[in-house]
């Protein structure tokens, strides 16, 4: 069905991009919905007894323990690769840790500079 409509004089690809930018936009809207309530739900308590267990006040603990939540991802992927396969996993291991660090270093801070 896709090719057809491509192939067709009917619809241009500026009308495909119209019909669909409303469901592109409800589906983002379902997704952010899911994810704040997730978060509400599970992980907003979670963060807010770690802070009172380690007697920090909420602005500390929203920086600190949201950057740990934020690179735990990467730490468990790096363990796992090196776990795996010693030799090959080391080397991956070693290249994600050094490559997302490159990445934000010299990317996301020349676009930032930029804007």
């Amino acid at each position: 069905w896709i090719p057809s409509v491509y192939c067709s004089e009917k619809y241009s690809i500026k009308a495909l991009g119209l019909m669909w930018s409303p469901f592109v936009v409800l589906v983002g809207l379902v997704l952010f919905r899911m994810v704040s309530s997730t978060a509400e739900d599970f992980f907003s308590p979670a963060l807010e007894m770690l802070s009172l267990e380690m007697g920090l006040p909420p602005r500390f603990a929203g920086v600190t323990l949201l950057a740990l939540g934020n690179g735990a991802p990467d730490i468990a992927a790096t363990v796992n690769a090196i776990r795996n396969d010693k030799k090959i996993g080391y080397l991956m291991s070693l290249g994600e840790l050094t490559g997302s660090g490159m990445f934000i270093g010299t990317v996301i801070t020349g676009v930032i500079v930029v804007v």
